[in-house]
């Protein structure tokens, strides 16, 4: 795969997705995430005649709550400061307009650069509900917020707090902010008291609430010889203080998440969702620990200047980074002497997807099990005697037949680029091709691996049932996006005559 290809259907991929996180909302997935932003004031109509001392002034500040969603972050909620609990049943969610205001330089194709100068953009974006919350936007008839909740969905850009950086190749937070326009009268507070809420002015914010996210330990530094990353890690509350009795997942980004953010890292992919209890219910009572690294640029750097290695020639999969997360991961579980060091799992998406096959190579006794999805290591440098490394390794391979970032079907991308067309042979089925997760699964089976499990799918859609296309079809996302499968859990095989789930599969892997 040549160089300039893979990072143009990669950054068209990856901004899809920003596009989708960017976009106008209308749903909301299961588990949550937050980010930050800001509001204006309102116009008050006294629809009762009350003293004005006996009146109190909301505190008309905001906060923003973002959640994490299949296509990545976007802000579902905002929540005004009104100072204390108040009564709604006078008051309408139609009564309030809010406007999502989002800075960012955006890329003129035109010229193929950055412009010098941000771009505002100004979305008015719907009210589905309203209720008073605590601080993080849980409902709460006590809580002193007014929640006002927004759809949210793949196509609606305006909710996202992300934007694609097509001189970096990666996903950035942009600057957003919120302005409240209020038509309503005052808010009746539960002691009985009249409270004036007026517009929320942009400059009015207090907070973003990251929800999953914040229970995460953000951004931790690592230096080895040289090289910095970072991680961030979740330990559940569940887990034990005993030596080696808790186990971990680890997690390898995308090339859109590197950086020096690791809110980047566990909200563009969803991987929030292994700290809930859809996936940790599996590791017994203590949980499970999550382990998320970042690099600087991407696991498929070659030299740390962000060259890729299949761009390489002579490169032979070389990652720059191989040794310093291996440190990295070593270190983390040596801080840690409760986590049980046969119960260490490794996986990751397309870039992350290679790191995994990379570092099981490199370290076949290490890690109880691997779970690369849409992985892009190439055939080419997946020679006999590392075949063999890995033929003992518990292996779950995820990848859609439509990729067109890491192909592993015959066929042509779209002209933007948004869509790869399978190529057909005589009888009408797609042509399979010998190169990454494909040629991996097969290598594999060939060398006599027994516990080694491909979930293969025909394309990536929604399966939430709440985002639909034009057509009232499911949502469908880009092929690449097959790690919306793998981190839902909606991954399954066949195993002594019972179906498991790949999570399931995982928890029952031991070293």
């Amino acid at each position: 795969m040549k160089k300039t290809g893979f990072i143009l259907l990669m950054c068209l991929i990856l901004i899809f997705g920003v596009t989708g996180c960017n976009s106008s909302e209308t749903a909301q997935g299961d588990d949550k995430v937050n980010t930050g932003n800001e509001n204006q004031p309102v116009n008050q109509n006294d629809s009762e005649a009350v003293d004005e001392e006996q009146v109190t002034d909301a505190i008309g500040t905001y906060v923003t709550v973002t959640e994490s969603y299949d296509w990545g972050p976007a802000i579902s909620k905002v929540l005004i400061n009104v100072g204390k609990a108040c009564d709604l049943e006078s008051v309408d969610k139609d009564d309030f307009k809010v406007t999502s205001i989002r800075t960012y330089k955006a890329f003129d194709f035109t010229t193929n650069s950055m412009p010098d100068e941000a771009t505002r953009n100004e979305v008015e974006r719907s009210v589905t509900d309203m209720y008073m919350s605590d601080d993080k936007g849980n409902p709460s008839p006590s809580g002193t917020y007014l929640a006002l909740e927004m759809p949210v969905g793949p196509a609606l850009v305006e909710g996202s707090p992300y934007n694609y950086d097509f001189t970096t190749g990666r996903n950035d937070f942009v600057e957003t902010t919120y302005s409240i326009q209020y038509n309503g009268g005052n808010l009746t507070g539960t002691d009985g008291s009249a409270v004036a809420l007026s517009s929320v002015e942009e400059s009015q914010f207090e907070n973003n609430v990251n929800v999953i996210a914040d229970s995460f330990n953000n951004n931790q530094p690592f230096e080895y010889e040289g090289i910095s990353l970072l991680y961030a890690d979740y330990i559940p509350e569940t887990a034990s203080d005993e030596a080696g009795t808790n186990p971990l997942i680890i997690w390898l980004h995308g090339a859109g998440e590197g950086g020096t953010n690791t809110l980047i890292n566990i909200m563009g992919n969803k991987v929030v969702n292994l700290a809930t209890d859809t996936v940790q219910s599996y590791f017994g009572d203590t949980g499970a620990y999550v382990l998320a690294p970042q690099a600087p640029t991407m696991w498929m750097d070659f030299d740390g200047k962000g060259t890729y290695n299949n761009s390489v020639e002579s490169s032979d999969g070389h990652s720059y980074y191989s040794e310093a997360l291996m440190a990295l991961i070593k270190d983390y579980v040596a801080q840690h002497p409760e986590i049980d060091t046969s119960r260490i799992y490794l996986g990751g998406c397309s870039n992350g997807g290679y790191m995994t096959v990379n570092m099981a190579i490199q370290n076949p006794d290490y890690f109880a099990a691997i779970y690369p999805i849409c992985e892009a290591y190439d055939v080419s440098w997946l020679t006999e005697d590392r075949v063999n490394a890995l033929k003992d390794l518990p292996v779950w391979l995820t990848a859609s037949k439509d990729d067109g970032t890491v192909a592993i079907y015959k066929g042509e991308a779209s002209a933007d680029f948004m869509s790869y067309n399978l190529e057909l042979d005589s009888d009408g089925n797609p042509i399979p091709l010998d190169n990454f997760s494909n040629a991996l699964y097969n290598r594999l089976i060939k060398a006599g691996s027994q516990n080694v499990h491909y979930s293969l799918f025909d394309k990536v859609v929604d399966t939430s049932g709440l985002y639909k296309d034009s057509e009232g079809n499911p949502y469908q996302y880009m092929g690449h996006w097959s790690w919306i499968y793998a981190l839902n859990n909606e991954c399954t095989d066949t195993v002594d005559g019972q179906e498991i789930t790949l999570f399931e599969w995982l928890s029952e892997q031991n070293r």
